[in-house]
């Protein structure tokens, strides 16, 4: 915990996360770490900001993890898994710390999986208990256990975080809340726990304290974009090789006091359980997004300082900036268009001349700093991964003032392994290796990784965990180069290489990127595999298209009638020949077809981190990509 020098280190490190955690409380237990809406009445006021200092937080992680060792969680010693399936909220880091406290492993499961899903992973997980967040995510476990009672045959207790989950969800199924005893709320759970304390006190922080770096801290299910979800194990030094590996590289541009963050990632995706870690790292004060369509109102309320963030967050801000400079008078649109070449050509110059600095200098004070206002003002750089970030978005944001540090990672390698850093960016591209990190390039293009980030295996796969080791390297499943600079840079996902029946090898995602800058285009999935040409299925932005057909009075009555217009299908045209003139003649998309609505997690065709399921996309639209090759191009 301390620097060469041996004076205290401002961020904490550490061989677990439990020995970070237990630190970070005793050097700053006033300090605020939290703050959040609760949705608890005896919590506060819902509609207030409800802060909790770190000896908060570990007071009431106390009375919780005491609760689980009074249901047996770590009777038997480490290992037990406990499940949340939840939203990222207060309650969840408290459960995941309560648990690691009861020597227990965490199951994160995420809120928007299906409830075979749910089922799948607390089967295959065995775990014993399960925290829900409301009376939705507690109707999935309730409408199976009814149609199977068995179906859970290892799950003893559920422990809704919301008061009024049980009794909601309980009642539907005709249950008296009363007599039902293997559900019970949080508070019920503490309350177990002040009289389980009573009997061992120090049994809490002893837990913490004998957690071993290679002692599992989570097993994290991989959404995948086919396939059946598998279990990552991840371990302590997982973890505490990343936060070492952060604090060399980013820690400088990280204030001791003052630093806000403000978290919406799902916590049950590697990118939000780091971050829901880092809070101890750092000593920052974390905030709870109320959820994501409340994120934008919740940032310009508590001004965040950091962002962490995936590539989707931006392409929409993207869009939504755009769509409201183009409803503005032309005078402002005119000031906009010339603030941001302003700003290009400022960025574009190594040695900006005297009138590039003054220029964007005015576009600053007249323009950008109104726009980075809805990010609350104080937006100094934002972490982001989990997906490509289109090289145009990211160079838009630094000339609004807002840096993105674009990264790179998997479930199995605890997050980031590269990393873009204040001092040194390179949009489009995804940063140097961290610092433990060793990479090098198979003769395939396959990006292969040693590193104490790469995780144990697969929970109960010893054949796939085998499977993707070649002589101690991890094998990513990633395409890429290292640049003579040393910067990573990723062409695709071995698996989604498109091989046309030509022979030639395609990138999709190098197409789909250009896509994504265009303010129209929602999503666009590239297709042709074993095809003679290539074709994409298109999702627009729907306010834009209705937008425009009012300016160009496009009659209409439904708008799935509306995409099929040639006004709007020449306006896409017209899009996909401009990302056409940037590609290799092969690479080109041939013929397109526009979807009535958007993709989805519910519908199935992203995962839950938003990435594009291909394999299902591929099938679920089969007839209209047949179509496409009906004729000839």
């Amino acid at each position: 915990m301390t620097t060469k020098s041996g004076a205290p280190s401002r961020h904490l490190t550490g061989a677990t996360i439990s020995e970070i955690f237990l630190e970070r409380v005793r050097l700053t237990p006033d300090t605020v770490g939290f703050q959040f809406k609760p949705t608890d009445p005896e919590r506060g006021p819902p509609d207030q900001w409800k802060r909790a200092t770190f000896r908060d937080f570990h007071d009431e992680c106390r009375q919780i993890s005491f609760g689980l060792m009074s249901l047996g969680i770590g009777a038997q010693g480490k290992g037990d898994k406990v499940a949340i399936l939840s939203n990222t909220r207060y309650e969840w880091s408290l459960s995941d710390m309560a648990i690691l406290g009861a020597s227990g492993v965490t199951v994160p499961i995420y809120a928007s999986n299906t409830p075979d899903d749910v089922i799948y992973i607390l089967n295959h997980s065995e775990a014993r208990v399960v925290f829900v967040e409301d009376a939705k995510q507690l109707q999935k476990l309730l409408d199976k256990r009814i149609a199977d009672p068995g179906c859970l045959p290892k799950l003893e207790r559920i422990v809704a975080f919301e008061p009024s989950a049980m009794s909601i969800a309980l009642r539907r199924q005709g249950v008296d809340p009363a007599g039902c005893k293997d559900v019970l709320t949080l508070q019920a759970l503490k309350e177990l726990g002040r009289r389980q304390e009573n009997q061992t006190p120090t049994r809490f922080d002893d837990n913490h304290r004998a957690a071993l770096p290679e002692d599992l801290i989570t097993i994290c299910y991989t959404s995948g974009t086919t396939g059946t979800p598998k279990g990552a194990m991840l371990t302590h030094d997982n973890f505490a090789s990343v936060f070492a590996d952060a604090v060399l590289t980013v820690g400088r541009w990280i204030e001791p006091r003052g630093e806000g963050v403000i978290s919406f990632l799902p916590a049950s995706h590697v990118i939000g359980k780091c971050e829901s870690f880092a809070v101890y790292v750092f000593g920052w004060l974390q905030t709870y997004a109320e959820n994501i369509d409340k994120l934008m109102s919740n940032i310009a309320d508590v001004r965040p300082t950091i962002l962490w963030a995936v590539p989707r967050i931006f392409e929409k801000a993207h869009h939504r900036i755009y769509a409201a400079v183009e409803a503005s008078p032309e005078g402002k649109r005119k000031l906009f268009h010339w603030a941001v070449e302003a700003g290009r050509r400022y960025f574009a110059s190594p040695n900006p001349t005297l009138r590039e600095r003054s220029e964007y200098a005015l576009a600053q004070a007249l323009v950008f700093r109104k726009v980075s206002a809805r990010f609350g003002g104080k937006l100094r750089f934002s972490v982001c991964g989990g997906a490509p970030l289109p090289k145009e978005i990211g160079e838009f944001f630094r000339i609004l003032g807002i840096q993105v540090l674009e990264g790179y990672g998997l479930t199995e390698t605890s997050a980031p392994i590269t990393l873009n850093l204040p001092d040194d960016i390179r949009y489009g591209i995804v940063g140097r290796p961290l610092p433990e990190v060793q990479l090098k390039i198979a003769a395939d293009g396959e990006i292969l990784v040693k590193s104490r980030k790469v995780f144990r295996g697969y929970y109960k796969m010893p054949q796939e965990t085998e499977e993707c080791f070649d002589q101690g390297w991890f094998m990513t499943g990633d395409i890429g180069h290292l640049d003579p600079q040393g910067f990573l840079h990723i062409t695709d996902r071995k698996k989604d290489i498109i091989v046309t029946s030509g022979g030639k090898n395609v990138a999709p995602q190098k197409i789909e990127s250009l896509a994504k800058s265009q303010k129209l285009i929602n999503q666009f999935v590239v297709h042709g595999d074993r095809r003679h040409f290539l074709t994409a299925l298109v999702t627009l932005d729907r306010d834009q298209v209705i937008k425009h057909a009012s300016e160009q009075t496009i009659l209409f009555s439904e708008y799935s009638e509306l995409i099929k217009n040639p006004k709007i299908i020449a306006i896409v045209q017209k899009i996909v020949d401009d990302i056409n003139s940037q590609l290799a003649s092969f690479e080109t998309i041939k013929k397109f077809v526009i979807l009535p609505g958007e993709f989805t997690v519910e519908s199935g065709e992203l995962t839950p981190s938003l990435k594009v399921r291909r394999g299902f996309i591929n099938t679920r639209y089969a007839s209209e990509l047949d179509s496409l090759y009906a004729a000839a191009p």
